[in-house]
């Protein structure tokens, strides 16, 4: 007589889909969660470390941390039982170029700007700012969010742990 395990497959197959249903979950909380903690360490965290420019602005408390608002941002964008994407939404015009560097064209208005703070605090940089002959100003590279191999590494770990979790129980 054949051996019939055809309700053994059935409950692996529930156990299964519902892990596929919720795993992406559980990485897109991971994906934010390592993310936001590259702001608490002051660098990329990847394999290896990318310590973040020393930031010269007089406002912040640390190094791209001045409001929190681009730590704040970072956000589950899309998650489906293919995919989970993480990011920061459109509006925050400056985490781009803060997480790829780039240059920003001073205008007159920001020239202004500069002598209105200077006035206001009396701090030699927003001076120097204000008079300067440069055309732009040069914002290094800090990355915050992107390709990680140190997150690679833990997704993985993660997908292996909750798969055998769904399996056994």
């Amino acid at each position: 007589m054949p051996n019939n395990n055809t309700g053994e497959f059935d409950r692996l197959a529930k156990k299964y889909k519902a892990f596929k249903r919720t795993f992406p979950q559980k990485a897109a909380i991971t994906m934010v969660n390592f993310f936001k903690r590259n702001f608490e360490v002051g660098g990329f965290v990847d394999v290896p470390f990318q310590r973040w420019k020393k930031s010269r602005y007089p406002g912040a408390r640390a190094t791209m941390v001045r409001s929190g608002n681009t730590k704040r941002e970072i956000k589950k964008l899309q998650v489906s039982e293919s995919k989970a994407v993480v990011g920061i939404a459109d509006h925050n015009h400056y985490a781009k170029i803060h997480n790829e560097g780039g240059e920003i064209l001073i205008t007159p208005k920001m020239r202004r700007f500069f002598w209105a703070k200077y006035k206001e605090t009396g701090n030699d940089y927003w001076k120097r700012l204000a008079i300067t002959s440069w055309t732009h100003i040069d914002i290094p590279q800090r990355k915050f969010i992107g390709d990680s191999k140190a997150l690679e590494i833990t997704l993985d770990r993660m997908l292996i742990a909750e798969l055998r979790k769904a399996l056994s129980s």
